[in-house]
């Protein structure tokens, strides 16, 4: 009787501490699922704000990308190149544009992307290729086109600084509305206002009349039908629009409304 009782009471007691041991884990597990849904309410606060503000650098970074590669003006450089550099609002060169084969050519050679307009156009005119048109009387002209005419007429200023060592250098100023019509015929900016002022003169002529002469061969065409020489009048005198041009030599090239 003795052993049956004493095995009964080892049996409960063993049991007890089977039913402690399992209350244990639970109690356990309870406190654990407490602790990890603490965290989590913490946490996802947190996890919102960060990605709020994951999402807003995200949008200035792209806004001001986008700013930043965005042209507010353009500068036309023709010679017998014909390219334009886009410039945006912090005065960087953003985008070159070729206008023909030897443009083309020109804008592989030059270096300027993201450079200061000003030093760009140093650049540009200390270029072998630049170098070798201007010493032989090529004609170049620089037109400036910008949404904002006070930013334009600042670049413009600065433009004719960097090429007043230059005679056979001309410069202007148009509108972008004028530029999108000379890049719809498939030409820059400065070789289309040159196409309008020849054509004033022969109606005639057709932008693929031109497209593939240089600044120079245009500007004989001009002053072939005016009957003056290329070596005349300096002047701006020559465009019911002369206010608007800019010149160093021939301030004749631009064709005007």
């Amino acid at each position: 009787m003795d052993k049956d009782k004493n095995f009964k009471n080892q049996f409960r007691e063993a049991f007890g501490q089977i039913h402690a041991e399992d209350e244990l884990r639970a109690n356990t597990k309870d406190f654990l699922a407490r602790q990890i849904n603490k965290k989590k309410a913490h946490t996802f606060p947190i996890l919102k704000t960060a990605a709020a503000a994951a999402c807003l650098l995200v949008a200035v970074t792209a806004g001001g990308a986008w700013l930043y590669l965005t042209p507010s003006a353009y500068i036309s450089i023709d010679i017998n190149p014909s390219l334009e550099l886009g410039v945006n609002r912090f005065d960087r060169i953003v985008s070159i544009e070729a206008f023909n084969s030897d443009g083309q050519e020109l804008a592989e050679q030059l270096d300027i992307r993201y450079m200061d307009y000003s030093e760009a156009m140093e650049e540009l005119l200390s270029e072998q290729t630049v170098e070798a048109y201007l010493e032989n009387n090529a004609v170049m002209t620089v037109t400036v086109a910008g949404s904002d005419e006070e930013k334009t007429d600042q670049i413009l200023e600065n433009v004719e600084t960097c090429t007043a060592g230059h005679s056979n250098i001309s410069c202007h100023s148009g509108d972008m509305a004028e530029m999108h019509e000379a890049h719809s015929e498939g030409l820059s900016f400065g070789k289309y206002r040159a196409y309008l002022e020849l054509k004033s003169l022969d109606p005639s002529v057709t932008p693929d009349d031109i497209r593939d002469l240089s600044m120079r061969e245009i500007q004989d065409l001009i002053d072939s039908y005016s009957g003056d020489s290329t070596d005349t009048d300096n002047s701006s005198e020559n465009g019911p629009d002369s206010e608007n041009v800019h010149h160093h030599g021939h301030g004749r090239h631009a064709g005007e409304e």
